[in-house]
């Protein structure tokens, strides 16, 4: 048993060293890509983004989550034939969903971006891509139910680098013979931008499946030696999967619909407050351009922990091993908030350098301090995501429905609430979605509770990572702000501010992991199943404080 929770934190551990490269590559291909299509150009993007990743969300998103939980009941069982049957049903509906979810971008785009027209090409852009993602999950979901996070993580890295290198490419030769029309650049370059999208969607299916190929004789194997079992027919297959899919669709898009309703908001009530529509795009710009994607890389380890989870929890379950389950669920919550606390502090710390870096130009201070007031949500939305895939892999899939449900009512509040009765702007809509990530985050852990008499262990999952991670930020406050202060022109540079942002940084993840390793009292085991746990392990032999 203690090898089956070891490979489960092994498989959460590479996915998310994977999404770290994706992540990171993600956001140093945004910085090339705002200097072509500018403040304006951000805006659009993210305009016809939002609707793209609420409209996929909805139709075919959920499926790898579903499919990996559905898929392992089967597994756990022996079925391959039904396991097989699930796979080839989950093709089926994405197709068919996704299919319609591409129709209703494509030709829905003018009424959805009906303030912001220019980002509707965009949108339009997107709207196959729909489809491909949907494929793309279903491959990934497959691997996912056999406990096999290394396709996922390889596909997502060579989805995300063909992403990068189209959009920027395709960015620049939209834009090049419009050059000093800022309208007409920010519509085709975003434009542009997004077709990386969909070329990154199709490296990873082209990826999963050569892997799936490479396989396809031992798949055969298991399909032959199960013999004289009644195989469950499609129309009970696909029962199971809608029944599965619905409740975690609601989940998920309830959960990332604050993106749409965010901007929905903020575009009306700032358009009654008689705000030009190009300094609305541009403060939005701000927020979920530049800050978003910089919060979303802490986050998004957590839903690599949360994808691996699920099948994981779902087999322990199906099996009556309760204690087991109650082990993964702990060793994930804790790998979660080895990295969220300290990616929050840090941020918090040094939001002016790294927005510097990241996005020389523009209105550095503002993205600078929403940064840092955002900050803090990583732990709220890295310890929800975690709980939510917990809850799908304990046959709750309804329960983040209702609690995510219930924090959009907070959010949609407080937003309309701020907008209109202050002048924070932008301000408020990052109030409003801090609020929500600890909505979820609350109501998520009563439900855990309530299902499965879990509760956090506050100690072990939050103190302890707060404790070596505020030493690591009075540390990097210290080493970073000093020099800032008494050489100021010196740190203007983008060159020196960025060689000093980054050895900061190192310095402060060594500080950090030497402290919560020794002070948690981490076996050389535990130590190997962190994200690139064998070099960390090696660096602390080095150090001599192993």
């Amino acid at each position: 048993m203690a090898k089956k929770n070891s490979n489960v934190v092994r498989e959460a551990a590479f996915l998310m060293a994977a999404q770290m490269i994706c992540s990171v590559i993600g956001l140093i291909y945004r910085s090339p890509m705002h200097l072509i299509i500018g403040d304006i150009g951000d805006g659009y993007y993210q305009y016809a983004y939002e609707w793209y990743a609420i409209i996929l969300l909805l139709s075919s998103y959920s499926i790898p989550s579903a499919l990996s939980k559905v898929m392992a009941d089967r597994l756990a069982k022996h079925q391959y034939r039904n396991a097989q049957k699930v796979f080839y049903a989950s093709i089926a509906y994405v197709l068919v969903v996704g299919g319609i979810g591409a129709l209703a971008a494509f030709f829905g785009a003018p009424f959805f971006l009906s303030r912001q027209p220019d980002a509707v090409l965009a949108l339009r852009i997107l709207a196959p891509t729909i489809v491909l993602a949907g494929l793309l999950g279903c491959l990934r979901g497959y691997f996912q139910a056999y406990n096999t996070m290394g396709p996922t993580g390889v596909s997502r890295i060579a989805e995300q680098i063909m992403n990068a290198f189209i959009s920027v490419f395709a960015a620049w030769i939209f834009t090049r013979p419009f050059a000093g029309n800022e309208s007409l650049v920010g519509k085709l370059g975003a434009a542009g931008g997004t077709l990386g999208t969909g070329a990154g969607v199709l490296a990873g299916i082209l990826y999963m499946l050569y892997v799936y190929s490479a396989r396809k004789k031992r798949i055969d194997r298991n399909l032959r030696m199960e013999r004289g079992r009644k195989t469950e027919s499609y129309r009970k297959v696909f029962k199971v999967i809608i029944l599965m899919v619905t409740p975690i669709i609601f989940a998920t898009g309830i959960y990332n619909c604050t993106a749409i309703i965010d901007q929905s908001i903020f575009t009306w009530i700032m358009d009654k407050k008689g705000v030009d529509p190009r300094e609305v795009t541009r403060q939005y710009a701000l927020f979920s351009y530049r800050v978003k994607p910089i919060l979303n890389i802490p986050i998004s380890l957590s839903s690599a922990t949360s994808t691996a989870l699920i099948p994981a929890v779902a087999t322990a379950i199906s099996k009556k091993r309760a204690e087991e389950a109650t082990k993964k669920i702990n060793e994930c919550i804790q790998l979660s908030m080895f990295l969220a606390v300290p990616a929050a502090i840090g941020l918090i710390i040094l939001s002016y350098p790294v927005i510097f870096i990241m996005y020389p130009t523009g209105d550095i201070k503002s993205a600078a301090v929403l940064l840092s007031l955002g900050a803090v949500s990583v732990i709220f939305y890295s310890l929800s995501t975690v709980t939510n895939g917990v809850l799908q892999g304990l046959g709750h899939p309804g329960e983040p429905v209702r609690n995510a449900a219930f924090a959009l009512g907070i959010n949609i509040l407080s937003a309309v609430i701020l907008l209109t009765f202050t002048d924070l702007g932008v301000y408020g809509i990052l109030i409003a979605t801090v609020l929500y990530a600890f909505a979820v985050m609350f109501l998520n852990a009563r439900s855990l509770k309530k299902y499965f008499h879990y509760k956090h262990d506050m100690k072990r999952i939050f103190f302890q990572p707060l404790r070596a991670a505020l030493v690591m930020g009075g540390l990097i406050g210290i080493l970073y702000w000093v020099p800032a202060f008494l050489f100021p022109k010196a740190l203007g540079n983008y060159i020196v501010n960025a060689v000093l942002t980054l050895a900061v940084v190192a310095c402060g993840i060594l500080v950090y992991i030497v402290l919560y390793t020794t002070s948690t009292r981490m076996t050389n085991a535990e130590i190997r199943k962190l994200p690139f746990g064998s070099k960390i392990f090696r660096l602390l032999k080095m150090l001599r404080v192993r």
